[in-house]
């Protein structure tokens, strides 16, 4: 994770803040070492609401814009959305605050006619 960057718009006055992450990624099954890429996540809300930590392992939705600056063309890959996934996505699953309990075990005549049940003849 890389620092929060915060700003205002020249064009309409209004404030802004961005975050970019590295992602380690692997393109190909069995590929030995995880290749990187830059990402980012514009705009407040969204930042705080996928809550990206270091470690998280995540599913994301991206697109890569391409600007000019200068005479030179730079990309872009802007976060479109995220989905933690494997211990990151458990970590972040409310805790259930009920106790699941297990179904009542049937009468002893229902469990005789269930045996008879599964003979297989």
């Amino acid at each position: 994770m890389l620092p929060e960057q915060t700003g205002t718009s020249a064009r309409t006055g209004n404030s802004w803040k961005s975050q970019e992450f590295v992602l380690d990624y692997f393109w190909w099954p069995n590929q030995v070492f995880a290749s990187q890429m830059v990402l980012k996540m514009f705009g407040e809300d969204r930042i705080a609401q996928w809550n990206l930590q270091v470690n998280d392992e995540v599913k994301i939705r991206y697109h890569i814009e391409a600007h000019e600056y200068q005479g030179r063309w730079f990309n872009e890959i802007r976060c479109d959305g995220v989905e933690k996934i494997g211990a990151s996505a458990v970590a972040d699953e409310p805790q259930p605050t009920a106790k699941v309990e297990e179904p009542a075990a049937p009468a002893p005549e229902a469990q005789q006619q269930q045996k008879a049940d599964d003979l297989p003849f």
